[in-house]
Order: C-alpha cells, then structure tokens, then sequence
C-alpha cells in the first residue's frame, strides 16, 4: 500500500514539473545560423532583403498544458530579446513588451527583433548617408523568452559582413 501512494505521489509531482511546457525555435532561411555579406554598408538594403522575403524569420513553438484564455484559446506570451554586437562588442539590446501567441508556426516580420533600428542607429549620418554603418563582422542574437512557462526556445544567430 505505501508503494501505491508513494508511486501515486511521485506520478503527481512529475506531472506538476511537466506543467506548462514550451518548446520551440527561430530560424532564419530555416537555419538556426544565418550568413549575410552585404554588398554595401547601407542597412536599409538588409531590411529590404528581409521585407521582401529574402531570408525570412520562421517562428515555431509547442507546448504542453498551455493555460487556455476564455475564448478556450492557447495562448502564450513571449519577449522577445535581440542582442547586436560589431567584431564582438555589444552594440545594442531590445527587449519587446510581452506579446501573445498561439501554438504552432509562423512568419515574423523584421520589426519584431528591431536590429534594423539598432544598426542605423550606429552612428549620427547626414541625410546623403542615412542607414549607413561601419564595415565590420556583426552578430545578431534573436531570441524568445516564454513568460509564465517553462521550456525554452533555441534561438537564431545571423552573422553579417560588410
């Protein structure tokens, strides 16, 4: 009898650790690691290339025991964090305001990890120059970060050139 309730016990508490459980990824041209080597130092043209779908950011995540809102809805909300770093010095961090969703996969749009702005905003350019950056070696960090939910989400890094 002490082994059934022990078992019944332990049954209980593993499923209590399980509760909630995400699991995920953002990919970049369905790559965790993307490589870009511009042709120009302007990084307007690197948001053109990804509004136009030239590397698209694919968004996927699943979960477990997801809390449903009263439209009976799975919904879990994320931060997301981008990191930006020039030849390894960090250059910039945003971190978005949680934002909700549902299970399973989507497209991002660019705006969602903000490193355009991050990069333009490098350095103070005259109108004639506006967007441009230093040449160099950048690191972009894109990441997600469930709130309310254990679990993790593999993030993307793309390593540009210029």
């Amino acid at each position: 009898m002490k082994k059934i309730i022990l078992t019944l016990i332990l049954f209980g508490f593993t499923s209590l650790s399980f509760a909630q459980l995400i699991q995920g990824e953002i990919k970049i041209n369905d790559q965790s690691r993307a490589e870009i080597t511009l042709k120009s130092n302007k990084i307007v043209n690197l948001y053109a290339d990804f509004r136009e779908k030239k590397y698209p950011i694919h968004f996927v995540f699943t979960g477990i025991d997801i809390p449903q809102n009263s439209d009976k809805q799975e919904v879990v909300q994320f931060v997301f964090n981008t990191t930006v770093k020039k030849d390894g010095k960090v250059l910039g961090t945003i971190k978005r305001s949680p934002i909700p969703f549902f299970p399973g996969d989507m497209f991002m749009p660019v705006e969602t990890f903000d490193f355009i702005s991050i990069l333009s905003n490098i350095q103070t350019n005259s109108n004639g120059s506006i967007s441009e950056i230093p040449k160099g070696n950048y690191e972009i960090i894109l990441e997600a970060k469930p709130i309310g939910a254990k679990g993790e989400i593999q993030s993307a890094r793309i390593f540009v050139k210029i």
